[in-house]
């Protein structure tokens, strides 16, 4: 057996790689003893998958039930072969207790009977039902008869060395040496999560097709699901903690003539069976992996209008997605564990577009001349034939999923009453809350203690909601927030917002430095961004020296108001940074390999000119970040075609002046101006002309915001 599913297990796994099928695995540690898998049940290709992992990632051999349909042909000898047995075999349940027993292989049951392809599940009077043509009921609390019965085997195996299982099973007899008392069998849940779901032809459903001519079958409708799942789709495998079966039964532990009372015995698997059974599956149902499509129709749903604004539909989203992160023991979507906030920043952003596309496609959305939606309530609550609601109402099918945790439908119920604003403002609020956060964890770590207000490294954030014009504004390369503090307080003294982001390993203390890249200063700036569009109805961007970069690369992505870059460092004097710090970090990397010394760990800056606000030192590798931020917005320029301001000291210490007319030459902008002047300081937001600096970007501003005041 062990042969067969080794060569199984690998043909198993040679058809993963060709399909490209993506299976991961969460959750907590296998137990070394007997286990009794218990999962949910979506499709056909589980049956395969869930031993074939378990023995690719933990060596377990795992046996299974199938339904007896597939017991046919080529797929049923290989099934065979494989150690699966149908669920007719009139022997299973003594086959099953007895490889638990032996300690010889595992076992995998799917309780619901049947692939549930409705996911319709409910929680009626202490019991999880189904629903369906199929099945209307709760769930079969077979499998926890059997492992419940298997314990008790092994209690009775330390009072009497005898046949112990006879009274279970009739039909055979398990010798009590072969029974090893000290592996306690375990139950494990299972929670099999499929994302994205999504229905819709393939090329190999085409072929099969042709060949086999399955159009207008039930098997045509399950393999277009399916196949989409194991080519295109997650599959995450969650395993619960394990459950052991003690506490069930404490009553016959320790009596031995308990044990061999018949009458006290059956009475108590009654009763103990359905209660183990709501244990179990609660487990593998509330550890279902929640995904972003969970949250959209949920937040569909619950929104108090059937006209669907995306802008409103994105906030409600990410309002539901932060409160969410809030629950204990969710089996979150790697997606969902992170801030989420780049959907509201992204018009094209991919599982919104998608869950859209599929939404409208299968009638549940309409467009509207205006851009917006209309909502059809009613589709999430028809009744459609169980073996095509996959593909006819997916989304009823993914709302299903999570429906029955009413805890959950209550957190979205209570957060689509707030307003459009309301939720922007509390988005402003949280996204404000989360800046200071990363700077206080970063600064609790490298200083010390708690940093304050007045740190040259607090993020600044100067809001008045009266004001509907906002500008985010990045600081440079081993600077600080405190840099651009005095332009901040000059445009918001005008009724211009502005947000002062904090880029990571700035503002605390140089070693902090060493482990950031490039895409995390890329993602503070982004998320300043994303905080002042949810709270004005214009948002310009800019930044200074690296700052200005960052404003570049983001304006090519996005679209903006406007972007504002001053002293912006695409070509610099200090040769180091453009063309030997690449080559020296490489050289650093492959050596510290060799635990070695770098060649030149850190760079001196202790002769800069805000001592105040500037690192004296500063990493090698943080240098070569700075490099890839350079040699990104040169790629990118071509790509910005809203409104720039360039401003260049023509005597810059640092950035050469052709840096600004390379980027007045390159970007696409219509309306570009560059302005050129005469400064002997890099920092000319500091020296005493600043003046004419601040007016200039005021002035930008102004010609823009009309419309929004």
């Amino acid at each position: 057996m062990s042969l067969a599913f080794g060569l199984s297990s690998m043909l198993i796994g040679t058809i993963r790689k060709l399909s490209g099928a993506n299976i991961s695995i969460s959750g907590e540690p296998i137990p070394d003893s007997p286990v009794l898998f218990v999962a949910n049940h979506f499709t056909r290709f589980e049956t395969f998958v869930v031993p074939y992992m378990l023995y690719e990632k933990y060596g377990r051999t795992t046996r299974s039930l199938a339904d007896d349909s597939v017991f046919v042909g080529v797929l049923g000898k290989f099934m065979r072969w494989a150690g699966t047995i149908s669920n007719k075999n009139k022997a299973r349940d003594c086959i099953i207790i007895e490889d638990l027993l032996k300690g010889r292989f595992d076992w995998i049951i799917y309780p619901e009977g049947y692939m549930v392809k409705n996911k319709r599940i409910t929680f009626d009077n202490g019991e999880f039902c189904t629903h369906s043509p199929l099945r209307e009921g709760p769930i079969h609390t077979g499998a926890a008869v059997m492992a419940l019965k298997a314990r008790l085997a092994q209690y009775r195996a330390k009072y009497n060395r005898k046949d112990v299982h006879h009274h279970f099973c009739s039909s055979m007899g398990v010798d009590a040496s072969f029974i090893n008392t000290d592996l306690e069998l375990k139950i494990v849940p299972v929670s099999i999560t499929y994302y994205p779901v999504r229905p819709g032809e393939n090329r190999l459903l085409f072929l099969l097709d042709k060949l086999f001519n399955l159009r207008n079958t039930r098997l045509f409708e399950e393999l277009e699901i399916e196949i989409n799942l194991l080519m295109d789709a997650q599959m995450d495998l969650h395993f619960g903690k394990a459950i052991t079966l003690d506490s069930y039964l404490s009553e016959f532990m320790h009596d031995e003539k308990i044990l061999y009372n018949k009458e006290k015995l059956n009475a108590a698997l009654e009763q103990k069976r359905k209660i183990l059974t709501r244990d179990v599956m609660q487990n593998v149902y509330s550890r279902i992996q929640i995904n972003f499509d969970h949250i959209f129709i949920l937040s569909l749903l619950t929104m108090p209008t059937v006209k669907v604004c995306p802008s409103y539909l994105k906030t409600l989203i990410y309002k539901n997605a932060r409160t969410l992160r809030k629950f204990e023991g969710i089996n979150l979507h790697p997606e969902l564990q992170e801030e989420l906030f780049k959907m509201i920043l992204d018009e094209h952003y991919v599982p919104f577009r998608s869950v859209i596309e599929m939404a409208t496609t299968q009638k549940i959305l309409y467009e509207d001349s205006d851009g917006e939606y209309l909502f059809d309530r009613s589709l999430l609550e028809k009744e459609y034939p169980f073996h095509k609601v996959r593909v006819k109402n997916t989304l009823q099918v993914i709302l299903n999923e999570i429906r029955w945790q009413r805890s959950i439908v209550e957190m979205a119920e209570e957060n689509s009453q707030y307003s459009e604003q309301e939720l922007r403002e509390n988005n402003f609020e949280h996204l404000r809350k989360k800046s200071w956060e990363n700077f206080e964890k970063e600064f609790e770590e490298h200083v010390g203690r708690k940093p304050a207000k007045e740190d040259v490294g607090a993020p600044i954030i100067l809001n008045n909601p009266e004001f509907n014009t906002g500008l985010v504004f990045s600081h440079g390369y081993m600077a600080a927030p405190r840099e651009i503090q005095t332009l901040a307080s000059y445009l918001f003294e005008r009724g211009i917002n502005v947000y002062v982001p904090r880029l990571r390993g700035h503002g605390s203390d140089p070693n902090a430095l060493v482990t950031v890249s490039a895409e995390d200063w890329e993602t503070d700036f982004q998320r300043a961004f994303t905080a002042m569009r949810q709270v004005n109805n214009k948002v310009f961007i800019g930044g200074f020296s690296t700052g200005g970069l960052l404003a570049l690369i983001h304006a090519a992505q996005y679209k903006v108001d406007g972007v504002i870059v001053i002293n912006s460092a695409l070509k610099l004097h200090d040769l180091r940074v453009s063309y030997v710090v690449p080559t020296l970090h490489f050289f650093n990397e492959m050596i510290s390999h060799l635990k070695a010394k770098g060649i030149l760990e850190w760079i001196d800056n202790s002769h800069t000119e805000q001592p105040a606000v500037n690192y004296h030192k500063h990493p090698l590798a943080s240098v070569s970040q700075m490099e890839r931020v350079m040699s990104q917005s040169l790629k990118l320029l071509p790509k910005i075609v809203d409104p720039i301001l360039i401003i260049q000291g023509d005597n810059d210490p640092t950035v050469k002046r052709e840096s600004a007319k390379l980027i007045y030459d390159s970007v696409s902008a219509q309306d570009k101006q560059l302005m050129i002047l005469s400064r002997d300081k890099h920092s000319i937001l500091a020296d005493e002309k600043h003046d004419e600096v601040f007016e200039a970007v005021y002035h930008f501003i102004e010609r823009y915001i009309n419309d929004a005041r």
